[in-house]
């Protein structure tokens, strides 16, 4: 995985009006802050190339080159690395050199443990009722973050460094939702920094309301009563700008939307399909899992299993939600492998459940 710091940014002006080049060129992208392989080595700078360089230069892009090959780059266009800034040396801060370090551990527990797999580990993680190694993989990703992109992202670090290390109720909503927003193809890390922000903040309005509520299960909560438990969004909301915390307005924006469904029965604004963040159908979607398979919702605990079984056939069962935006449902649905059932049916399952709740 490569970083920023294997790399030192050149201007067009340093290639000198050549065509070939014994090193790679790459270009780094400001949209989605990645360097992207642009010339290998030896191979001609076409006018094409020429061209698009040019309009990812104009964009805010930055041609780069591997540290690695800084002398074959300073031998072949005969420069002195006095006449390139970003060649200055410069003492790292203390974060920067931490990030590289995670970067390493993360390379080396990727070697030691092979791919991870989401969908299969999930599985695990639900049949044992242990999602440590669903929250350490998370948290090991999360750890190498930039430590200089926006503060969102600094406290979406922070959150994951002090506080994503046990498996809990709450670790284990951040980390799933974290890795469904992958699941969903989500790799901006600001996006991503959103999602554990919201996920930690979401709930944060509860605090606000009497913890009977709080406590009670949602279906078993008078009309009045759940009225006071749905403005906990706003409540999250209001808290989070009053504190002047220093967020983006998308965090925000998961926290006051977490409850709102894409047929529009949600709260607190009834919005309706795409007016809603698909961040906050993410964090709500795995909030909701979490809530109805641990009984905060019916009172009554059922397996994780058999709640994504009855959300895939859209079963009625009180309090189960599964308007979600088609991607979310199609992330969520597919975390369970439905097709083995290992000694019950669907209808068994669901039969289960409706008794429970």
């Amino acid at each position: 995985m490569k970083t920023e710091y294997d790399f030192f940014m050149i201007d067009i002006e340093h290639l000198k009006g050549k065509k070939t080049f014994p090193f790679q060129l790459y270009i780094f992208n400001p949209a989605h802050k990645k360097y992207s392989m642009f010339l290998n080595g030896n191979r001609p700078l076409t006018k094409e190339h020429c061209d698009f360089l040019n309009f990812m230069l104009e964009r805010g892009g930055k041609l780069a080159i591997l540290k690695n090959q800084r002398k074959t780059f300073l031998t072949a266009q005969e420069t002195e690395a006095s006449e390139i800034p970003s060649l200055k040396d410069r003492e790292l801060h203390p974060l920067e050199k931490e990030r590289i370090m995670n970067i390493k551990l993360k390379e080396m527990y990727d070697e030691k443990n092979g791919a991870f797999s989401f969908q299969s580990e999930f599985e695990i993680a639900c049949q044992n009722d242990n999602f440590e190694k669903i929250i350490e993989n998370a948290r090991m990703e999360i750890l190498t973050f930039s430590v200089t992109m926006s503060p969102t992202v600094s406290l979406a670090l922070h959150l994951a460094k002090t506080h994503l290390l046990q498996d809990n109720y709450l670790n284990r909503i951040v980390a799933t939702s974290y890795l469904l927003a992958k699941n969903c193809n989500i790799v901006d890390q600001d996006a991503l920094s959103d999602i554990i922000c919201g996920a930690y903040f979401a709930h944060l309005g509860l605090t606000q309301t009497p913890l009977t509520i709080a406590r009670t299960p949602y279906n078993s909560l008078p009309t009045t009563e759940r009225s006071l438990f749905q403005k906990h969004t706003i409540l999250g909301h209001h808290l989070i700008k009053k504190s002047q915390l220093n967020i983006s307005e998308r965090c925000k924006k998961i926290i006051l939307e977490h409850h709102e469904r894409a047929s529009g029965g949600g709260y607190p604004a009834m919005k309706y399909g795409e007016q809603i963040e698909t961040l906050s159908q993410i964090v709500g979607s795995v909030s909701h899992l979490f809530e109805y398979s641990s009984g905060k919702i019916t009172g009554g605990k059922q397996s994780m299993k058999s709640v994504i079984i009855a959300m895939k056939s859209k079963s009625y069962l009180p309090g189960l939600e599964y308007d979600f935006g088609e991607k979310v449902f199609q992330s969520i649905i597919t975390l369970i492998n439905t097709d083995k059932i290992e000694t019950k049916t669907s209808s068994e399952e669901n039969a289960d459940l409706k008794k429970a709740a």
